[in-house]
């Protein structure tokens, strides 16, 4: 069955013929609208021989009852469902400009080349966080049991402007399923079964858990766990029997926690998998985290161009190398995210490198600070205590152009340390040693000396108290007072040269929001437009009351990213 162009199937005017299935055909087609206008659509009719049996036709009404209501990014969005004057069945569909990832997959091996770290993070979470809507999807009396049942490449399409979408939902089926998809009947795509599945046993969420590990270690590999079984038999067995070689066997220098990921996601009993899709979304998440690989909502372009054909040479995707967390363009309103958790709700972003980390910086003696006063404070408790002091100069030598050490006063509790020339102070009658140590410095500041002190000259001084302790005093001069340099000016900003970038404005795990821009307000994320190079105040408003706000910077021919984790409300961006 082919439609030529023109042909009506209910308000959808056929164009041309796109793809072919087992049991539909997937056209591009125009839908009249209002006021002469009228929108691309993809129009999947189901072939007569299977819209004539009773049990298809119930299983097909299944599938759009419950596909119609889904509404996520990361899922084609269905429009419509009906049958056409001559008896077609049809479903209306986002149309999606792209190819599915196993054409892209096969490409890039033509060209030697494999999907990066980034963008197998990048399709694990955007794909977990598609099936979290599946299995989340609630009906008439509770949660409607709505499992995929055939993830895998060849359902995954990746759009030209890099975005992931879960398409054909041809053999989900609901709790209410008829005898077509009743245990003990397999549908899908054999190598992506999970054991469950190829057994004919009754599905939940975490048989789609299984085929998305498979996939994965298809887009990473090359092939599947059970390419290397020649016969249908020995694929089934192995796949039954958990026989199989993990994914750092045969495709080693990938992050470790994307292995750890893969290897629980294929645990041949479902109740040792991840247990449900936020569950493995989340490990993702932390993994890339962990290996330092910034996902965003650009981690998937560059893979087609324009037209849809794979690129040769790269385009601007990012290198198969792991990529690190790319510097935030406003780091006021772009604090450190925090490793996610399991309370957490992020989709493709979902994970954030944390700053450097500073350390503190060694102040010389010469610079003074807070720490005078409890050093005078120190240096008048040993005056009030009677203690006479005898300086002397230390005999070490010194390099010139340094300024002299700091001084030192410790009680003799520890082993004495060289090189330095030391007065020793007694106080008659001699007292044994001090349990402990006080570091006190005449010119004002304290530091710890490691050394033990050369044998040093001893001078007795008339004891002021009748009963003072012994003290040790290291005495050096104070350095000459450094004069302080005056701040560097403030920085004047630099002004944007005139032009055009774009700007792209997201939010982690993509729920609903209210997304203004400079006052005006936009499509709800996710959101790209192309506007004037220069500054923009963006606001975001949830559905929770939350809100954050933070200003964003375009540059002409670039394209500027935020990303806004409702969770901790605190923005993450980029420019490229």
């Amino acid at each position: 069955m082919s439609l030529e162009p023109g042909t009506r199937v209910g308000r959808y005017t056929i164009s041309r013929l796109i793809a072919q299935g087992g049991m539909a055909e997937v056209y591009r087609a125009e839908q009249d609208l209002t006021g002469g206008i009228s929108r691309p659509v993809a129009v999947k009719v189901i072939r007569p021989e299977y819209s004539e049996s009773s049990d298809f036709r119930e299983m097909f009404l299944d599938e759009a009852r419950t596909a119609c209501t889904l509404s996520h990014p990361n899922i084609v969005h269905i429009y419509e469902v009906g049958e056409s004057d001559d008896g077609l069945l049809y479903m209306a569909m986002e149309l999606v400009s792209g190819e599915t990832l196993a054409t892209v997959n096969r490409t890039l091996r033509e060209y030697d080349e494999r999907f990066s770290d980034e963008a197998l993070f990048a399709i694990g979470i955007g794909c977990c966080s598609a099936l979290e809507a599946v299995h989340a999807l609630k009906v008439e009396g509770g949660v409607a049991n709505l499992v995929h049942r055939d993830v895998s490449p060849h359902n995954l399409l990746l759009s030209t402007g890099g975005a992931l979408k879960l398409i054909d939902f041809g053999i989900a089926k609901a709790a209410t399923n008829r005898n077509l998809t009743m245990p003990g009947v397999t549908k899908g795509k054999a190598g992506y079964f999970s054991p469950e599945q190829a057994m004919g046993k009754k599905l939940d969420g975490r048989s789609d858990v299984f085929s998305l590990g498979i996939t994965l270690y298809k887009l990473a590999s090359g092939a599947t766990p059970f390419d290397e079984h020649k016969s249908h038999v020995d694929r089934h067995a192995a796949l039954v029997r958990g026989q199989w070689k993990d994914l750092d066997e045969t495709y080693p220098g990938l992050p470790k926690g994307f292995y750890e990921v893969i290897r629980r996601s294929l645990a041949v009993k479902p109740e040792d998998r991840f247990q449900t899709a936020r569950a493995m979304r989340e490990a993702l998440e932390k993994a890339a985290f962990d290996a330092h690989v910034r996902v965003s909502p650009s981690s998937l372009e560059g893979y087609l161009d324009e037209n849809g054909e794979v690129t040769a040479d790269g385009g601007s995707r990012s290198s198969a190398a792991p990529r690190v967390s790319m510097t935030a363009l406003d780091p006021v309103n772009s604090p450190a995210v925090a490793p996610p958790n399991e309370n957490s709700v992020r989709a493709l972003n979902p994970l954030n490198r944390p700053p450097p980390k500073h350390t503190d910086t060694l102040v010389p003696a010469s610079d003074g600070g807070p720490k005078k006063g409890l050093l005078l404070g120190a240096f008048v408790a040993a005056v009030l205590i009677g203690v006479g002091v005898t300086f002397a100069l230390s005999g070490a030598a010194n390099d010139a152009t340094k300024p002299p050490p700091p001084v030192v006063v410790a009680k003799t509790s520890q082993p004495e340390k060289p090189p330095v020339a030391v007065a020793r102070v007694e106080v008659k009658p001699p007292a044994p040693e001090a349990e402990d140590t006080r570091v006190i410095d005449a010119g004002e500041t304290v530091v710890t000396i490691d050394d033990a002190p050369a044998p040093k000259p001893v001078v007795t001084p008339t004891p002021k108290t009748p009963k003072p302790r012994p003290v040790v005093a290291v005495v050096r001069p104070p350095p000459e007072p450094r004069p302080i340099a005056s701040p560097p000016p403030a920085a004047k900003d630099e002004p944007i040269p005139e032009g055009e970038g774009r700007l792209s404005i997201s939010i982690m795990g993509s729920p609903s929001a209210t997304l203004t821009v400079q006052g005006e307000t936009w499509d709800t994320p996710p959101v790209q437009r192309r506007v004037n190079s220069g500054k923009y105040r963006v606001t975001i408003k949830l559905p929770s009351g939350g809100q954050a706000t933070t200003t964003a910077t375009v540059m002409p021919d670039k394209k500027t990213e935020l990303m806004l984790d409702p969770a901790s409300l605190t923005w993450s961006s980029s420019l490229k």
